[in-house]
Parts: structure tokens; sequence; C-alpha cells
């Protein structure tokens, strides 16, 4: 069952992938996400980010908005 919450805006969610690598069971997307195909590859604006864990995923939404706040 998927897990809907929110952290400034970003839609957060637990969905484990069927992998044993754990970094992609947390996803967050920004209100802005947007994707796309470009020359037959996936692309998107940036605005989406994955961690392992619910407190590490709400760590790297804080990094990310430092990281591209407006000045």
């Amino acid at each position: 069952m998927l897990e809907q919450r929110e952290h400034k805006g970003w839609a957060i969610r637990f969905d484990p992938p069927p992998i044993p690598y754990r970094d992609f069971d947390w996803i967050a997307v920004h209100p802005d996400y947007d994707a796309w195909e470009e020359d037959g590859e996936y692309a998107s604006n940036g605005k989406i980010v994955h961690a392992a864990t619910h407190d590490a995923l709400i760590a790297e939404i804080d990094e990310w908005e430092d990281d591209n706040a407006s000045t």
C-alpha cells in the first residue's frame, strides 16, 4: 500500500521497488515537477528526490530547497 505524505509542498510516498537496493524506497516530487521524453530518453527538470528512509528524504528536500532558493 502506498502511503502519501507532504513536506514543504513536496508530495512524499513510500513505494519500495522490488530490488534489494533501498535508496529508492522513499520518493518526493516537487509541485512544479515535469518530465518528458527527449531523443528517446527520459528527461526531467530535476525536482524529484529519493532516499532510503523518511528522515533522509526530509533532509534531501531541505537540502534541495536550500540549494535552489531564490535570492
